[in-house]
């Protein structure tokens, strides 16, 4: 089985389908995944929940470098706790002009989101194993 090619279409499909869900809600509005996906990288330079954003093109360099299995590993697992650290914030900024909203309600499109990076970590993990347990030095190990 090609779990390299199982676990990225696996990820990329999760986040594919993320964007068109709901991700949060806050006292004002509940957040389209696919806007918030787009105006997020403006969050970045107000700080908080925004910098949560970041955990994006991690995750997409964890697609790129999945044949490096530590890097992708590396990757999807800082990009996850960064995704997860979202659960810590109140508030997040809701307009240009600098104002916050409280966060009240994590929707199907956070949830997708975290499953997408997820995803990326246990394919690697699963991939790594495979390799290890594969290998003439691992089966020498064991008498074989």
């Amino acid at each position: 089985m090609n779990y390299r090619r199982v676990a990225l279409l696996l990820s990329i499909g999760l986040f594919v389908i993320a964007l068109t869900q709901k991700s949060y809600c806050t006292t004002q509005s509940c957040g389209d995944s696919l806007a918030v996906f787009i105006s997020g990288v403006a969050g970045i330079f107000f700080g908080g929940a925004g910098l949560c954003w970041l955990a994006n093109p991690l995750v997409f360099f964890s697609w790129l470098f999945i044949k490096k299995n530590k890097a992708s590993l590396l990757l999807s697992s800082i990009s996850f706790l960064i995704a997860i650290s979202f659960l810590f914030f109140d508030e997040i900024i809701v307009t240009e002009a600098g104002h916050y909203a409280e966060i009240t309600e994590y929707r199907l499109g956070y949830w997708l989101w975290i499953s997408s990076i997820l995803v990326m970590i246990i394919g690697n993990l699963l991939i790594r194993m495979v390799s290890i347990f594969s290998s003439p030095t691992h089966n020498n190990s064991l008498g074989q």
